[in-house]
């Protein structure tokens, strides 16, 4: 698909809990290919990919941040 990932148009998923069901909304409202949620002390890769949607969550699994890359 090769999508490029707005995290502005996903923005009002901020606050919202990361079900499944809102991780896809978030992701089709930014227009990713794909979305990963990343929780505090998480390791994650660090390759920068367009078309990828990130939503930071806390402990309680609440989106606090949308970033693409």
């Amino acid at each position: 698909m090769n999508h490029q990932c707005n995290a502005d148009a996903a923005s009002g998923y901020v606050g919202k809990t990361a079900t499944a069901e809102n991780v896809e909304a978030a992701r089709k409202a930014a227009g990713a290919d794909m979305a990963r949620t990343l929780s505090p002390g998480q390791v994650v890769t660090m390759e920068y990919r367009d078309g990828r949607l990130n939503l930071h969550i806390d402990d309680a699994r609440t989106i606090t941040r949308i970033t693409c890359g």
